[in-house]
């Protein structure tokens, strides 16, 4: 599977089915959510 950045996922359109993303937590939340981050934007995904 290929490499996405979280940059490419915050401006693709449509959803994608399944993605590999690689990256660092930034945060890590009580109810098991966790702010991961790549380096390539500086919004995180959940």
């Amino acid at each position: 599977m290929k490499h996405t950045k979280i940059i490419q996922l915050l401006a693709s359109p449509t959803a994608l089915a399944a993605v590999n993303v690689k990256g660092w937590v930034r945060t890590f939340r009580n109810n098991q959510f966790i702010a991961l981050n790549d380096g390539s934007t500086i919004n995180n995904i959940q």
